[in-house]
């Protein structure tokens, strides 16, 4: 039956499949998903033929004609709506670099499209429609609007908050989707002499500033961290918060660059997370952490911390921190970002959270759910991290939102000055989380734990029962077949 208030005029209806998309899926009403409609429409064999010949059109033609689309809202409302969308979707399918499906020429203007403006549509002032790149977490069951397609569509107010790129294939490095990812933290800083700490009173409060101490003892700990790093096989690497300032960037680019090599037995770390800490000056200064290239020493991701973190009188007493106030609290003094960076690769779609901001996660999940981010690493500066603390029930929350791989990586410096008896528990440098299986059948996570006893030293999981230790891993960007069935080869 037609519903002729919803129906938009013909003419309104693109030919591109994801301006279309769009148009379309923006015009669906959610409560048409609120209920088991949209579940049913999916199951009804008729709408899927439907969907199947449109996708067919699609892909040969690389656009749907306009009239044919007014046509089947005319005749059949939301429920055709429902079927061109599932139509577009698996054409757009073989748009996807990171998909199941290759060679679709007529669809290659929308592929470039994403490879050159990284969106698959056309005016930005639309938002953007990005290739799926993660699935959340929760076991499969009544699927939300969102979770039908194998696109995202992030609406434009959410785009405005983005800095998205995409990673040129020729500096991509090749991620097999079913081989596990090594991932590597080293801490780096293993003492109070390695960082600076200050306290002081601005605005009426008290502030405190971090940044590393810029020795020839830290220089000399990252030239060996990057080389112990590529004996231990890692493929990606996360250094904490507070080990990166303006001069150790320059110094952690010589390093990776001059130490690299094409033989991936013997060099397989490629990229390296440098951590964070105040870069590019301004008072107060970012608290900034840069995503390197080894191979190329260009900086594919910047961020800068959202949230500051603020120390109550405990957490100073606990952390015997330097010069600290004995009462009140003391914030952290830094700029903080305005935006979220988001870099598409071969391994997924990634993001960098920076220690606080995993916890805060009002400033930034509305984005990365929109935008199916499948990658977060995070650096921090804290206590040890422990079994079910903060860092765990931020990964796993992630894990059921999101069904992104989160990696937390931490220094020694706290550890060093809290006694046993005031911090009980096994003390780790590194956590790991990511969804139990592709097929998303359980709430578990996939949860590992790894600690290094000097900077220098990657972490490495708990001994297994033969006494060997390994790094922890994370899966590459997700095998799409697994979550859309009205997915099919031409």
């Amino acid at each position: 039956m037609t519903d002729q208030l919803e129906a938009p005029a013909r003419g309104a209806h693109p030919a591109d499949p994801a301006d279309l998309f769009i148009r379309l899926y923006d015009s669906l009403p959610d409560r048409r998903f609120q209920g088991w409609e949209a579940t049913m429409w999916y199951d009804d064999p008729a709408v899927r033929r439907q969907a199947e010949e449109i996708a067919e059109i699609v892909l040969a033609l690389g656009s749907l004609d306009p009239e044919v689309t007014g046509e089947i809202i005319e005749a059949e409302g939301d429920r055709g709506r429902f079927a061109i969308l599932l139509g577009l979707d698996g054409a757009l399918a073989h748009a996807n670099p990171y998909g199941p499906y290759h060679d679709a020429p007529a669809l290659s203007g929308v592929l470039i499209r994403y490879l050159t403006e990284g969106r698959f549509n056309a005016d930005e002032r639309d938002g953007a429609l990005l290739p799926r790149c993660a699935f959340p977490g929760r076991p499969r069951g009544r699927r939300a609007k969102a979770e039908f397609f194998g696109v995202h569509r992030i609406p434009p107010e959410a785009w405005a908050r983005v800095d998205h790129t995409v990673l040129p294939a020729v500096h991509d490095a090749h991620f097999n989707r079913d081989e596990p990812v090594n991932v590597a933290c080293a801490p780096v800083l293993e003492t109070f002499d390695d960082i600076e700490i200050g306290f002081e009173r601005r605005y009426g409060m008290t502030v405190y500033r971090l940044r590393p101490k810029d020795s020839r003892t830290l220089r000399n700990r990252i030239e060996k961290t990057v080389r112990r790093l590529d004996e231990a096989g890692a493929q990606i690497a996360v250094m904490p918060e507070v080990s990166l300032s303006d001069e150790l960037l320059e110094h952690w680019k010589e390093v990776a660059f001059e130490t690299a090599g094409r033989d991936r037995d013997r060099h397989p770390l490629r990229f390296i997370m440098l951590g964070s800490g105040p870069l590019g000056g301004g008072d107060p200064p970012p608290n900034r952490a840069v995503l390197l290239d080894r191979w190329t020493g260009r900086e594919l991701l910047v961020q800068d911390k959202l949230s500051g973190f603020t120390l109550d009188a405990g957490q100073m007493r606990l952390w015997r921190l330097p010069g600290a106030p004995s009462a009140g609290t003391a914030d952290e003094y830094l700029a903080p970002g305005a935006t979220i960076a988001l870099l598409d690769m071969a391994l997924g779609r990634l993001a960098v959270l920076i220690c606080e901001d995993l916890s805060r996660s009002i400033g930034w999940e509305r984005e990365l759910l929109s935008c199916g981010v499948s990658h977060l690493l995070v650096p921090i500066f804290s206590k040890p991290i422990l079994r079910y603390r903060w860092e765990q029930q931020g990964a796993e929350r992630q894990i059921a939102t999101l069904g992104s791989w989160t990696t937390v990586s931490n220094s020694l410096v706290i550890g060093t000055v809290i006694p046993p008896d005031e911090l009980e528990g096994t003390r780790y440098t590194c956590l790991v989380a990511g969804p139990e299986g592709l097929d998303r059948l359980t709430y578990a996570g996939n949860v590992q734990f790894a600690r290094a006893e000097a900077g220098d030293e990657p972490a490495l999981l708990d001994p297994a029962e033969d006494g060997s230790r390994a790094l922890p891993t994370v899966l590459p960007g997700a095998a799409y077949d697994l979550w859309h069935d009205h997915w099919t080869a031409p």
